[in-house]
């Protein structure tokens, strides 16, 4: 029976051992690569084992992060209809932990919580009317917080920052909008996709419902008109009536400002069509604050029966 000399092992070790520091390099350089181009999976928290169960964990740690994303969205479509929030948005706070890069994971807890949770205790729970404010706002807030946490994993992702433009201009559901704020997220949702010129336009439209920022909507306003109508102009009735409302605080700051001829001609027409417009919208809120007072009143009433 032969047997192996040392000399033979040790040149193996320093195969080995060589081949190794030459490796070593060349894994942490493809590794690095790997992450700025955000293609590597994110480290997995051994906080997920007790979240998952041991079955899903191992699954995880086989590379089945997909398909156990996947799983639990189903499984929590249970969660959904029994409209228990709380364990929606847990459950898909472990979907984009899993699956972090996955637009629709974030998209989809964001929602949750800023629409259908809101809407759920704006129109079905009325049982604490006194706190109903704070406990909408609170979802509307969380849904901005989510798609933020978003885009530190999908940076480049233009439908995250145009979410949370939207909830931002939306007056009507958020007690902390603001058109500044809004104007900003729509501006860095254009950046993302320069070609969606609707974007473009939601950045001035906001940024001159702003107020202070007059001086700087104006030119854009006036660019927008002068592109003209159809697929390859911003021209728009929005635009229009924006130019009309913003016309006499910039005379008044920018003595040569002058309305384009066509809108000029139609101011008349533009700011009855206005007024109308807020008569309207007055008018639904009126009827959705008396809705809102009875269904308040009738639970107060159920309550002193009981």
């Amino acid at each position: 029976m032969s047997t192996v000399r040392p000399i033979k092992w040790l040149l193996a070790l320093l195969v080995i051992l060589v081949g190794g520091l030459i490796r070593l390099p060349l894994e942490h350089a493809f590794s690095k690569e790997l992450k700025e181009r955000q293609l590597a999976e994110e480290r997995l928290n051994l906080s997920l084992r007790d979240e998952l169960g041991q079955s899903f964990f191992i699954a995880v740690l086989g590379g089945f992060r997909s398909l156990v994303a996947s799983i639990i969205e189903v499984k929590n479509l249970d969660s959904w209809q029994q409209q228990n929030w709380a364990k929606v948005d847990a459950s898909y706070a472990i979907c984009t932990r899993l699956q972090p890069r996955e637009y629709h994971y974030w998209d989809f807890r964001s929602w949750m919580s800023a629409y259908n949770a809101f809407d759920y205790y704006r129109f079905e729970d009325q049982t604490r009317p006194g706190l109903q404010p704070w406990i909408r706002q609170n979802l509307i807030d969380h849904g901005i917080a989510v798609l933020e946490e978003g885009m530190k994993h999908l940076p480049d992702d233009y439908r995250l920052p145009r979410a949370i433009a939207t909830l931002k201009a939306d007056f009507e559901k958020n007690r902390d909008a603001s058109y500044a704020e809004a104007s900003a997220w729509f501006y860095k949702a254009w950046q993302l996709r320069p070609k969606h010129r609707f974007l473009w336009r939601n950045y001035v439209y906001n940024l001159a419902r702003a107020p202070g920022n007059e001086l700087e909507a104006w030119p854009l306003l006036l660019e927008m008109f002068n592109s003209g109508e159809g697929t390859n102009g911003d021209r728009t009735p929005t635009g229009n009536t924006l130019l009309v409302q913003l016309y006499p605080k910039v005379r008044t700051l920018l003595p040569g400002a002058a309305l384009p001829a066509e809108v000029a001609a139609q101011v008349p027409a533009i700011l009855a069509s206005e007024m109308a417009r807020k008569e309207r919208e007055m008018k639904r809120q009126q009827k959705r604050e008396a809705e809102q007072k009875a269904v308040e009143e009738a639970v107060l009433q159920q309550k002193q029966r009981q």
